[in-house]
């Protein structure tokens, strides 16, 4: 799947295929230094991981073995022989990485993906019921929300509230032409 995922975003002929390409799920690895780009990533429902060691041959090794697209910062990350997609983000401010990424591998803002994925360790989140939350979450919160989802590993939950209102918000000021 590597192989031939690296075919096609090579592949310039092929690249505005890419969003309708069935059987890819892209998945991304990021390093230290892009751990808020990560966050954004996940809040978008793209699988990413930070590396928080210092990024190099071990980064690119778990790159690899889990099949991730590589983002850093680091310039000499670039020469590094590695076989599969490495993307050099190159700019400090988190609006221009996340409208970068997106644009780079013509990733969908799908709002039906939002926030389908834990912000602080990047597992699904898993649909709960309301009354198992009654004693976790703030009593406005449980008395105006009713869809809750969870993280099965931090066990953090998530409700639809504000979160996602000013999500939008930033993703309509900063990448507008990416909104469905």
């Amino acid at each position: 799947m590597q192989t031939k995922l690296r075919r096609l975003l090579m592949n310039k002929k092929h690249q505005n295929n890419l969003i309708s390409y069935s059987g890819v799920n892209l998945k991304f690895i990021a390093d230290a230094s892009l751990a808020r780009l990560a966050k954004w990533m996940r809040l978008l429902g793209y699988d990413t991981v930070v590396y928080s060691k210092e990024a190099g041959r071990e980064m690119l090794r778990q790159a690899d073995a889990e099949g991730r697209i590589v983002l850093t910062r680091r310039r000499d990350m670039v020469g590094r022989q590695f076989s599969g997609i490495l993307f050099l983000v190159t700019d400090v401010i988190v609006s221009k990485q996340l409208k970068a990424v997106i644009e780079k591998y013509f990733l969908k803002v799908d709002r039906e993906k939002m926030f389908s994925i834990c912000l602080e360790c990047n597992r699904k989140l898993h649909s709960i019921e309301k009354n198992e939350v009654r004693d976790l979450v703030p009593q406005y919160v449980f008395e105006n929300c009713n869809r809750y989802n969870q993280c099965p590993r931090c066990g953090k939950i998530y409700w639809m509230g504000t979160h996602p209102r000013n999500a939008l918000r930033f993703i309509e000021k900063h990448i507008p032409s990416h909104l469905p």
